[in-house]
């Protein structure tokens, strides 16, 4: 699908995406350079990547003094350094920057900021308070609290390295048999596809009207693409209506519609919670179904919270429910099984593990 450029910025968003403004005058160079070799890099190989990821740091002099920086990479020994003043809020990035590789060093200048990372650091001068400053930063990992996640007592175990008996193929383009591939404790969608086109998921065999979902991801990296082709899946909750937590890599992005977080086409998330890719990843999901009367008359519409990383990004969400999908309900009941988990194969080789969901009373 189309998609919004990569770097125009959301300041806020109250209800559906539509009710944005932007930070227009930031902007980066277009990361659309297709003399970039597509290359795929599964997650348990990107760590590789010294530059890739969070760096945080001060000023050396003048207030406010802190600073981070998120590194993207995008190909050909390209990245995209977006300086910030602070972690998971919205807020304008204070400067966007296209940095190449020189001689092992990841180097920048432009708009009044230059530095290069050298030895585990990145030094350089910005611009504070409209006056030049220096700043060092260091790498850091910000990890979920959630990762690890024990299921309770009650929980159906869905995942947890042992084995699929708890899922079944999707059917799509005939499969009937599951495809992805099991690796240690983790699977992953199988077969990656160039096209980036949908292919057989996995589907739970049970159904859950009202539930708990704990589960965790991790990303490729996917350098050189951009969009919905950069490590794209999701988690759908099968419904007449489309329900979906968004799954991408959406790393450095403000967080529209379609990014990581987001309910798909619905709503965007409250702050982009995505880590880089190569980083385990958990979303926890609390839904609750939408009710009907004995007539097929909507009563109630499906209700949603999800954590990213561990923090709230949707809180008690009140889900769409159309006319098409009322239609579809009453007069096709066979279409769906509401309640339903699946994980989606959408062409790119994204991780999944430590699943479980909990009936919820």
């Amino acid at each position: 699908m189309n998609r919004r450029p990569r770097f125009r910025w959301l300041v806020a968003v109250t209800g559906l995406v539509s009710a944005a403004a932007f930070c227009s005058d930031i902007q980066a160079a277009d990361p659309a350079d297709t003399s970039a070799k597509v290359e795929v890099i599964p997650g348990d190989k990107v760590g590789s990547d010294p530059f890739l990821g969070d760096w945080k740091g001060k000023f050396e002099k003048g207030r406010p003094a802190d600073l981070v920086a998120q590194v993207i990479p995008r190909g050909d020994e390209r990245y995209d350094v977006q300086f910030l003043p602070v972690f998971d809020q919205r807020c304008c990035p204070l400067s966007i920057l296209e940095a190449t590789v020189v001689d092992n060093k990841l180097c920048f200048d432009s708009d009044g900021w230059s530095g290069a990372f050298v030895d585990g650091k990145l030094t350089g001068v910005g611009i504070l308070n409209k006056r030049p400053a220096a700043f060092t930063l260091h790498k850091v990992t910000r990890l979920s609290p959630r990762l690890g996640a024990k299921p309770p007592d009650t929980a159906t175990v869905l995942f947890d390295g042992s084995s699929l008996d708890e899922w079944e193929s999707d059917g799509r383009g005939g499969v009937k048999e599951i495809t992805w591939r099991q690796i240690d404790d983790y699977i992953r969608v199988w077969p990656p596809l160039e096209t980036h086109s949908f292919a057989s998921a996995l589907r739970t065999r049970n159904a859950w009207q009202d539930f708990k979902l704990h589960l965790e991801f991790r990303l490729p990296l996917i350098a050189a693409a951009t969009g919905q082709t950069r490590g794209n899946s999701g988690i759908i909750i099968e419904e007449f209506e489309f329900y979906e937590a968004q799954i991408l890599d959406s790393y450095g992005l403000p967080g529209y519609w379609d990014d990581t977080g987001a309910i798909y086409k619905k709503e965007a998330p409250k702050v982009n919670m995505c880590a880089p890719p190569g980083q385990w990843q958990s979303y926890d999901i609390i839904y609750h179904a939408p009710r009907f009367d004995a007539d097929g008359n909507l009563v109630a519409r499906a209700r949603i919270t999800m954590d990213l990383n561990g923090k709230r990004i949707h809180n008690d969400v009140e889900l769409p429910y159309s006319e098409r999908a009322l239609k579809n309900r009453r007069e096709k009941p066979e279409l769906k099984t509401p309640g339903r988990i699946i994980l989606q194969h959408h062409g790119d080789p994204i991780d999944f593990r430590n699943i479980w969901i909990v009936e919820c009373p």
